[in-house]
């Protein structure tokens, strides 16, 4: 089994000791090889928007946020005992090395990244973690009587795109991530990064 664990904000926003053996104890309990996407988190967004303010364009906004997330990456893998992959083809041929890789091209979240090298690499299922830990029908930042979506199938699924989308935002989950988990029909868990899976939210192919 190989499952593709997408790593944001969940864990760089607010990085803690306690977030960072949440990961540790999910690793060790997982029966199979694990391969991580890490993602941009605050700081990424941070350097995107200083730049946003001198008129420079969102391709090449992207590009900073790419290189963060890269440098995430690197210091994720020395975090899980993994290794630094700089793109799909070193992912594949490192599976048994806990392959760590992040953004790879401009106009794409991390949350795509994670489905594209799912799809590429056959993965039997992805997880995304988030700072919220599922879907919720509301933004729950903002309303405290948002609730959680524990089930979700493609239909369902496509209310939640965010249609404006910029560097450095894509809503819950982009565009083309959604497109990516219909194409591939890998199911696919919204979490915390205690990966909770009963509080967060499953996205399945409708029975």
């Amino acid at each position: 089994m190989i499952g593709v664990v997408k790593i944001g904000s969940a864990l760089f926003n607010q990085a803690s000791q306690e977030k960072l053996n949440q990961l540790k104890t999910f690793i060790k309990s997982f029966k199979g090889k694990l391969v991580f996407v890490a993602g941009g988190g605050s700081g990424a967004r941070q350097i995107i928007d200083c730049f946003r303010k001198f008129g420079l364009p969102e391709g090449f906004l992207d590009q900073l946020g790419i290189e963060g997330t890269q440098i995430n990456a690197i210091g994720l893998a020395r975090l899980v005992d993994g290794m630094y992959c700089r793109d799909f083809k070193q992912v594949e041929a490192n599976l048994d090395k806990r392959p760590v890789t992040a953004g790879q091209i401009p106009g794409q979240s991390t949350d795509a990244v994670a489905l594209q090298l799912a799809s590429y690499l056959g993965a039997d299922l992805v997880i995304l973690t988030k700072d919220v830990g599922g879907v919720y029908t509301h933004d729950p930042k903002q309303n405290p009587g948002a609730r959680v979506i524990h089930k979700l199938d493609y239909d369902e699924l496509s209310k939640f795109v965010s249609e404006k989308t910029s560097a450095g935002s894509y809503g819950v989950i982009d565009p083309q991530a959604v497109q990516l988990i219909i194409q591939s029909k890998v199911p696919c868990y919204i979490t915390g990064i205690d990966f909770d899976f009963e509080s967060g939210t499953v996205i399945k192919e409708k029975p």
